[in-house]
């Protein structure tokens, strides 16, 4: 058990690391470049809620030759609303999602780091506090990079897209141990306390 927690935590250092390099050349990118890729993230999530409305539209079309055709028109025109809605969502919000999901990453490569090189029985709370640091400092660090970059600008909301993802997935991580820890306990340390 312990030489996989090792392979574990070392294969989740490594993929930290590769995520914060991401991170740097992302935001090394200017105002004109970011923006760019953006644009073109937006169109590819709007491709494919097109792609979706576009089958809907083909549903509909054939049971509009059936008995159902009224009923299923209706629910169809409720999920292309959504769906519009998803997508202009999405297209404006796009760096946002991003941080959230980029420090996501951070948040799940450093929590299984603690939780594999921890050599004593933490709790799950005091497992937190290292990470939440931790990742803090590399999403503050992240927009004082911005500082430096030709058109981008320190973002405090920024900071709290990071922390949403950081937050979810140490304690995804974290709690998952946690259970880990209590199935694998012997059977009569249950019993013990």
């Amino acid at each position: 058990m312990a030489r996989v927690k090792q392979i574990i935590g070392w294969t989740a250092i490594v993929l930290f690391v590769a995520t914060l390099v991401g991170i740097w050349v992302l935001t090394e990118q200017n105002a004109v470049e970011t923006s760019l890729l953006s644009e073109s993230t937006a169109r590819v999530v709007e491709g494919q809620a097109t792609g979706v409305q576009a089958a809907d539209a083909t549903g509909e079309a054939q049971t509009e030759n059936g008995m159902t055709g009224r009923a299923d028109s209706a629910a169809s025109n409720v999920r292309s609303g959504r769906l519009a809605s998803i997508r202009m969502w999405v297209g404006t919000n796009v760096r946002r999602v991003a941080h959230t999901v980029e420090f996501f990453f951070v948040g799940l490569f450093a929590s299984v780091v603690v939780v594999c090189f921890s050599r004593r029985p933490w709790s799950v709370c005091s497992r937190c506090v290292p990470v939440l640091l931790f990742c803090a400092a590399c999403s503050v660090g992240d927009q004082v990079h911005k500082i430096f970059v030709p058109g981008r600008h320190f973002d405090v909301i920024d900071l709290g897209f990071d922390a949403a993802g950081y937050v979810t997935a140490m304690l995804s991580v974290l709690l998952a141990a946690a259970l880990v820890r209590h199935v694998t306990r012997p059977i009569g340390a249950h019993a013990r306390r």
